[in-house]
């Protein structure tokens, strides 16, 4: 800024010329508002020419905004893809069109369990009544969520071409993420349901089972349940329905039975009946039976007291005091307070009347020919021998053991032989 008298330079604020002492004008001030007006707007022109973007920045930046516009709406879309309306929103169309392994993919099921295979799923959606017929339109009415969001229940209005109904369906969250991020749902209950959880099947100890065609895996084995002589089975997942559970004995026994697996029938315990028992399975057991018996009165005969046979009964832990009452009464009558001295004793035929199963020890109920000798004293007071036959009923119970059955009591024994 210089004065407009002598022309000096100014310094800013100065009211006076330093030279000519002349006052300042206001024209002199109006020279340096707009000198430094000037100089402002070169700064920003020369500010604005050195921020301005290259092409390739502004492609770049392009393309960033692009990538940003599909993420957010494909993590939107994904996120309503995999949410509880969405899942059962594709569960009731599946419904609607009654396409079996959509339905099947959308219930919440141990895939890996057998029991829950899609190929049992469409035996039993085949005998399942049809789901929702004729449908013309539905719409999607609300979302109940529960159990802290871990659950919900979504409403559907669905009209037919004769009726409205509220239809609701169930999805879980589970444990897994879909893409690593987002919740995964499944449906957890169908109009009709399909499944029965911790169904739970009990059989005598060492039996092995199998439903249907498929063998039931030690796996499921309920540690907390089995005993001694039960051996429990707890399956996680399982569709109702009709099936053959069938049960092989240790001994070999077979036991097959028809059985509805529902809601309401949620247990199965294997039980013996004597008509279904198999030709071959009845002739063994009668065999051992005769064994059985014959070894007891061959030990009587020969004056066999408790302790020098029990070796031959004891296994295990099992309690053998049951065994030991029966023997030391038939002892006692036969030996020290018997009348008649028992020579022989030979069963010669054995007829099943019952089989069942108690507690998971195996019950045989038998009527049995025997042929017999005693030595007694007769009236006159001589020595006299005779030779008979006769027939009893006895109930025998046996006991699992290391891979076989036992005997474990028998109610009912001989203990009368007469002498006419």
């Amino acid at each position: 800024m210089f004065c407009s008298e002598c022309g000096a330079k100014l310094k800013n604020g100065d009211r006076f010329c330093g030279e000519c002492g002349a006052k300042v004008t206001q024209e002199s001030k109006k020279v340096i508002h707009e000198n430094k007006k000037e100089s402002s707007k070169k700064q920003v022109k020369k500010e604005r020419q050195h921020k301005k973007l290259s092409k390739g920045k502004k492609i770049g930046l392009g393309i960033i905004l692009v990538l940003l516009v599909v993420v957010i709406g494909g993590y939107a879309y994904l996120a309503h893809h995999f949410s509880p309306s969405e899942v059962a929103t594709e569960y009731l169309e599946a419904l609607i069109s009654q396409d079996v392994e959509r339905i099947y993919h959308s219930l919440d099921l141990d895939k890996s369990n057998s029991f829950v295979s899609l190929d049992n799923f469409k035996k039993v959606y085949d005998e399942s009544s049809t789901e929702l017929d004729e449908v013309i339109n539905y719409q999607l009415q609300e979302i109940d969520y529960s159990d802290e969001k871990l659950s919900a229940n979504v409403s559907f209005r669905i009209t037919t071409k004769t009726d409205e109904e509220t239809v609701t369906i169930r999805v879980v969250k589970t444990t897994k993420k879909e893409w690593l991020i987002f919740d995964s749902w499944e449906v957890a209950n169908s109009r009709n349901s399909y499944v029965v959880t911790d169904y739970q099947i009990s059989v005598p100890k060492g039996a092995s089972v199998t439903i249907g065609d498929t063998a039931l895996e030690e796996k499921y084995l309920n540690s907390e349940k089995t005993t001694n002589l039960l051996d429990v089975y707890t399956i996680p997942q399982i569709f109702i329905g009709d099936y053959t559970i069938t049960s092989t004995l240790a001994n070999g026994m077979t036991i097959s039975e028809e059985v509805n697996i529902s809601s309401y029938n949620t247990s199965y315990q294997a039980q013996l009946d004597v008509e279904d028992l198999s030709d071959e399975t009845t002739k063994a057991l009668e065999e051992q039976i005769t064994k059985d018996i014959n070894a007891l009165y061959a030990n009587i005969i020969a004056k066999k007291k408790w302790d020098d046979v029990k070796g031959s009964y004891s296994y295990g832990n099992t309690n053998l005091d049951e065994l030991q009452d029966m023997y030391e009464d038939l002892y006692d009558e036969l030996v020290t307070d018997g009348e008649v001295a028992l020579t022989k004793f030979t069963v010669t035929n054995v007829d099943l009347v019952d089989v069942s199963l108690e507690d998971g020890r195996f019950e045989v109920v038998v009527k049995f020919n025997y042929d017999y000798s005693i030595n007694y004293t007769n009236y006159a007071g001589e020595a006299a021998t005779k030779d008979g036959s006769s027939s009893n009923r006895t109930t025998l119970v046996y006991d699992y053991f290391e891979d076989t059955y036992k005997i474990y009591d028998i109610d009912g024994t001989v203990t009368y032989f007469s002498t006419w």
